[in-house]
């Protein structure tokens, strides 16, 4: 037996060695180390073996806890199904579309859409006069031209897509081409009707031309339709046109809005004709059909205000809303007043439109009717559509000799003197075609292409001077009568500023 601390020999029974001196196991446990070395080489082994068993224990413990970590539908999951928010795998990026992803599923805004006029002088470019509203009545803000699109369906069926090139409300600096149709028949002298309706037109044009920059004409009718004054933004030409119309005679209406539309055709931009009348038409060699078929060619709407009770008004109604303006009815009692506001609203009528401009792409007949739709395209937020006819090319006179109107201004000229008195009654238009209808009698030519167009209806006209050589030789052509007529209306015209008198003739 040896000591297991310092390896001497020592005896059965001793309790320490005698060596070193340090306490020995106990029987058993010298039974125990009795085996000496082996008996420790034993121990380490059964130790590596006992620990290698413990070992896979704790792998396969592992392994069946991420086994049930992954497999087992636990609490996560159901969250998953139930739409628990979770971290996401993936992120949605903006689109960069132009569009919001969420756009198909957002509703449109409804727009009520009506075409007042088409504006057709500088086609294949057309221009739309629409009007525009939102629920609440208004133009919406934010229009593009990228939210609508145009299709032209022609004469054949066969369809074209435009492209709106743009949609923007008139502007304040936009002029509007206004022909004004002022009743002058025998009827209007009643109630003092004729000073009323002079009154309001006057104002009227004094608001329209004078601050807003407007354009228009005086057209004034009974038996006959006369030209009191052409286009003009002048306020002192529209008022003494208005200044010389005195009730007498019929109702020819039908060729007052004829001529009138006739007139306004030529002219670009808005346009539009409003009359006022308060009798039942008449007179006239132009029948409500050709008036209809007329301002459907030009796309020119026409406003008419009945006055009193001696008025067709289903007529004119169904005349007005043919030739997509209105008709309005006018108290007579205050007459001035009730024309005043109306022709406010027909003007803040007009001035609510939008213009929409698109270049045409049909190849059919420009002579032919074709319809146009107007449509809010998918990639705004508003939704509606307008269908409207047009005639891309007119071939319309500026005068019609169907129209009943007067061959001569001063029919008497040539043979009698008239009056300072008698030529004041007219207007300064009036004086200035009074004046050169002598001359226009004699072959003169005009440079002035108002008098060119207004004496070229006229049967009994043939050129055959410039107005350089008549000038050379008018005093040789013309009679004492006419001499003298001259003389007068050009010292009336010098009275009363005429700018004609600045005018080549």
């Amino acid at each position: 037996m040896f000591c297991p601390h310092c390896g001497a020999s020592v005896k059965d029974g001793d309790a320490f060695c005698s060596s070193c001196g340090k306490a020995l196991s106990s029987a058993s446990g010298g039974n125990a180390s009795a085996s000496g070395g082996a008996a420790t080489g034993k121990a380490s082994s059964k130790k590596s073996i006992g620990d290698i068993p413990t070992i896979w224990v704790v792998v396969a413990i592992v392994a069946i806890a991420a086994a049930l970590y992954f497999l087992w539908p636990g609490d996560d999951a159901s969250d998953a199904d139930s739409g628990a928010v979770q971290t996401p795998t993936t992120v949605q990026q903006p689109t960069t579309s132009s569009q919001p992803a969420t756009a198909s599923s957002e509703p449109k805004s409804p727009l009520t859409m009506f075409v007042s006029q088409v504006d057709n002088s500088a086609y294949p470019q057309v221009t739309l006069y629409t009007k525009i509203a939102d629920q609440a009545g208004s133009t919406p803000s934010g229009l593009d031209a990228s939210q609508f699109t145009v299709t032209e369906t022609d004469s054949s069926g066969s369809q074209y897509a435009a492209t709106v090139e743009q949609v923007v409300p008139l502007a304040v600096g936009d002029a509007m081409n206004i022909n004004l149709v002022v009743d002058q028949s025998g009827s209007m002298r009643a109630r003092s009707k004729m000073d009323s309706a002079k009154k309001a037109a006057s104002s009227f044009v004094d608001e329209m031309v004078k601050t807003q920059g407007n354009v228009a004409e005086i057209t004034s009718f009974n038996d006959y339709v006369y030209n009191r004054q052409p286009f003009t933004s002048s306020a002192a030409l529209l008022n003494s046109a208005i200044d010389a119309v005195s009730p007498t005679g019929e109702t020819a209406l039908y060729d007052a809005l004829y001529w009138a539309l006739q007139r306004t055709n030529l002219k670009s931009g808005s346009r539009v004709v409003i009359a006022f009348t308060d009798g039942e038409e008449n007179s006239s060699n132009c029948s409500l059909n050709d008036v209809i078929t007329l301002s459907q060619q030009t796309g020119i709407p026409v406003y008419i205000v009945g006055v009193g009770g001696d008025v067709n008004r289903s007529s004119l109604q169904s005349l007005a809303s043919s030739c997509n303006g209105a008709y309005y009815d006018a108290a007579s009692d205050d007459l001035a007043q009730a024309l005043r506001q109306i022709y406010q609203s027909i003007y803040d009528d007009q001035r609510s439109m939008c213009r929409v401009v698109f270049t045409s792409t049909c190849p059919g007949s420009t002579s032919a009717t074709r319809a146009v739709l107007l449509s809010c395209s998918d990639s705004g937020p508003f939704a509606g559509q307008i269908s409207h006819t047009y005639v891309p090319v007119t071939s319309i006179s500026s005068y019609d000799t169907s129209v009943s109107s007067q061959d001569y201004v001063l029919p008497g000229s040539a043979s009698k003197y008239y009056s300072r008195s008698e030529l004041e009654k007219m207007s300064l238009w009036e004086l200035y075609l009074a004046r050169n209808e002598i001359f226009a009698r004699h072959g003169r030519g005009f440079k002035n292409q108002d008098l060119t167009d207004y004496f070229a209806t006229k049967r009994w006209y043939t050129q055959t001077y410039t107005p350089e050589e008549f000038d050379a030789i008018s005093s040789s052509q013309l009679n004492d009568y006419e001499l003298k007529n001259v003389q007068t209306m050009y010292e009336i015209e010098q009275s009363r500023n005429s700018p004609y008198l600045e005018t080549a003739e």
